[in-house]
């Protein structure tokens, strides 16, 4: 009876001791969240984690690399709310949000319930790589 006890007991602690070592993988909500959050920062060594920025943003009409345009862009918003009349704050509250998975592609949509905003909602499409989420497009789709 002991040794049925102390060979529960072992077999417990090592299931549990396993399940602590397995690397969580983030939902691709949460990617999105975190760029955002990074990005509003300008923590542009934490927000390069969680996106393809020459699959984002290779395509910038000026001369630039993909990586001086998204850093452009984010510094131009960082410098924007600086200013009382706006905020880098984004308002979770106000769009509909809809997370879709299919196998290694997901894509998160942030769709305004505000009818008189310009822009309709935002599209975030990510693609799994060494089981960890990134973003690889960004559509903002106007009204």
């Amino acid at each position: 009876m002991r040794f049925k006890c102390a060979l529960i007991i072992l077999i417990l602690f090592t299931l549990g001791s396993c399940n602590n070592k397995m690397p969580k993988t983030e939902s691709p909500l949460a990617v999105v969240i975190k760029l955002i959050s990074a990005e509003s920062f300008a923590n542009f060594d934490k927000a390069k984690e969680y996106i393809d920025l020459e699959s984002v943003y290779s395509n910038h009409p000026d001369t630039l690399s993909a990586e001086q345009a998204w850093k452009n862009q984010v510094t131009f918003f960082y410098n924007l709310a600086k200013d009382n009349k706006f905020t880098n704050n984004f308002k979770y509250y106000n769009y509909n949000i809809i997370e879709r998975q299919e196998g290694q592609t997901a894509v998160v949509i942030f769709e305004s319930m505000d009818r008189g905003d310009r822009i309709r909602e935002i599209s975030y499409t990510l693609i799994r790589s060494n089981k960890a989420w990134i973003i690889v497009k960004i559509d903002y789709i106007k009204k």
